[in-house]
């Protein structure tokens, strides 16, 4: 009777184990603490994965006297990228993974030089983010500091996230591809190039070899974008000459802004025979764009609607991460720039434009 009673006592505590060990939900916090005299809003755009596949969402943690809380989902673990609404470019991106409760806090406004805590890999990232932000303006010290890590810590899968949230790929492909595989194939798997947003990327950029490192795949360009425009027309982009492509949705920050700086960028280069400049709404609600665009009266642009938003094919092969987003390319479509950066965006077409000039 001892026995079987033992026994029944192991398999109910086996049962409660299983219930509670399945009770974590799809669930994940981000505490913001500062001084008490820091407000701000914060933009807090992530991948919420589910059992469907998933879906992007946008929310504001707003900042009160040092203090706000974001409530945010996911079934797997995703990376959460936070922007300053009244700062453009002044971001960072955290990584987090059900159940977990990060704790975001820092000194002043500058948030590469924040600390993040709630998980391990959140806490390298932040650590190697502080004591690397000033290099930020010199591309190839900022590289440096990744390659530092990566070669220290090969089995690190922080090692494969700043290859590939930090490392500029366009710019320096070969040099991605040596350092990418000298990374643990164990530490840079799929379901992280997925989680990172690059998996098609990856894809239409480098090829997998046999043996399962990557190759840098140089023929591998976008030359053509099919858009939709007004009263169901379409539009095709054929990338021959100086390119911007500005992607975005109705709930961005900063549009505004973004267009006064494309209406000044259409005043210094009217002749669109030698320019290209797009842009592209994201969502799937036509009447929300059409209103858009009779509100900002942009002119000598293609305005363009893509109702599949990220998960369509070529925004894909962009390599659209987020929104808004900013893409230049050369009359060889060769991309240029690709981010988030209204000003770096902008810079970077004046100087491909004026050297198309020479």
């Amino acid at each position: 009777m001892k026995t079987l009673a033992s026994k029944m006592f192991a398999l109910m505590a086996c049962c409660m184990i299983l219930i509670f060990s399945g009770c974590v939900k799809n669930e994940f916090k981000i505490n913001f603490e500062f001084p008490k005299d820091h407000v701000g809003n914060y933009l807090l755009t992530y991948y919420a994965w589910d059992s469907r596949g998933g879906r992007w969402i946008e929310q504001t943690a707003s900042v009160q006297e040092g203090k706000a809380v974001a409530d945010c989902i996911t079934r797997l673990p995703t990376l959460i990228y936070i922007s300053d609404a009244s700062q453009p470019g002044n971001s960072i991106i955290i990584y987090a993974e059900r159940g977990d409760k990060i704790k975001v806090s820092g000194e002043g406004n500058n948030m590469d030089t924040w600390t993040v805590a709630g998980n391990k890999l959140s806490e390298r990232w932040s650590e190697w983010r502080k004591n690397a932000y000033k290099q930020k303006n010199d591309r190839k010290a900022f590289e440096k500091s990744i390659e530092e890590y990566v070669k220290a810590n090969p089995k690190d899968e922080l090692s494969a996230i700043l290859m590939l949230k930090e490392w500029n790929r366009r710019e320096n492909p070969e040099g991605f591809v040596k350092l990418w595989n000298t990374i643990d194939k164990d530490s840079r798997g799929h379901q992280l190039i997925e989680m990172c947003g690059v998996a098609d990327l990856l894809g239409v950029e480098f090829v997998t070899k046999a043996d399962g490192n990557l190759d840098y795949a140089k023929d591998a360009k976008l030359k053509n974008l099919v858009l939709r425009s007004r009263d169901n027309g379409t539009d095709t982009l054929k990338f021959t000459k100086p390119s911007l492509i500005y992607l975005f949705s109705e709930n961005n920050t900063a549009r505004r802004e973004t267009i006064d700086s494309l209406k000044v960028l259409v005043k210094a280069y009217p002749d669109s025979d030698k320019r290209i400049m797009a842009d592209i709404y994201m969502d799937s609600d036509s009447m929300t764009w059409v209103n858009a665009i009779r509100r900002d009266s942009l002119k000598g642009v293609v305005r363009a609607w893509q109702p599949r938003g990220l998960a369509e094919d070529d925004m894909v092969k962009l390599g659209v991460a987020r929104l808004p987003w900013f893409v230049i390319k050369d009359k060889t479509a060769k991309e240029i720039y690709a981010g988030d950066d209204l000003k770096e965006a902008m810079a970077a077409f004046r100087k491909l434009h004026n050297n198309s000039k020479k």
